[in-house]
């Protein structure tokens, strides 16, 4: 009964939000849906003995799924700057339309302040991979700090220093241009070789992907 409530639901809800040019646009739920039910067994990987979800455990399920969602996009680890940099990426068809797509939309006038073509390396989603929740999860600003006031109090006893204030510690970070580019020649002459080889890996990838299939 729970299983068909679910897929009426599905098929049934939808939701009419604005674009941002202010015309209607209705969101419902794609035709691919997963319903499974939850046994003991499945039960087991994130709840103790108590049946209670522990943390650790729960910190354990929700880094499984962090971890294995940073390697599925194929999409670029750095903005691209026109759309023919489209095609020196390493893309499937389908991450190709959709960086595409969103560059195409990121031109629209109505879209402009969506920002779009500055994600287009990212398939348009400009958050980060794990979303977490306000009132269960810390912020990134406070694991920041936690980190940084950790690494002065270690630093501060490898020198010596016992204290557990470090409020009046001031941190003075001091960064100098070493030089730029390559020391010598035969740094420049792997350097060569390596852009070589990725361009002929390139070359060679691409006429594969246009070559009709061969069985």
């Amino acid at each position: 009964m729970l299983r068909e409530a679910i897929t009426e639901a599905v098929h049934g809800v939808a939701v009419t939000v604005e674009r941002p040019d202010g015309t209607a646009f209705e969101l419902v739920w794609g035709a691919q849906h997963d319903i499974r039910e939850i046994t003991a067994t499945a039960a087991e990987q994130i709840e103790d003995p108590a049946g209670e979800i522990s943390e650790a455990r729960l910190a354990g399920y929700i880094a499984k799924y962090a971890t294995k969602g940073t390697g599925k996009s194929e999409a670029a680890d750095r903005p691209i700057r026109s759309e023919h940099d489209i095609e020196h990426l390493h893309l499937s068809a389908h991450h190709e339309r959709i960086m595409r797509t969103v560059w195409e939309l990121g031109g629209q006038l109505r879209y402009e302040e969506l920002n779009l073509r500055r994600w287009a390396h990212m398939l348009g989603f400009r958050g980060h991979f794990l979303t977490k929740s306000q009132q269960y999860s810390t912020t990134f600003t406070a694991i920041r700090k936690e980190r940084q006031s950790f690494q002065i109090a270690y630093l501060l006893n490898e020198l010596g220093y016992e204290t557990d204030d470090i409020t009046d510690v001031v941190v003075i970070n001091n960064w100098q241009l070493t030089g730029a580019g390559h020391r010598n020649e035969a740094e420049r002459e792997l350097a060569a070789a390596i852009a070589d080889r990725s361009t002929s890996r390139l070359t060679r990838t691409m006429d594969e992907r246009d070559a009709p299939w061969k069985f």
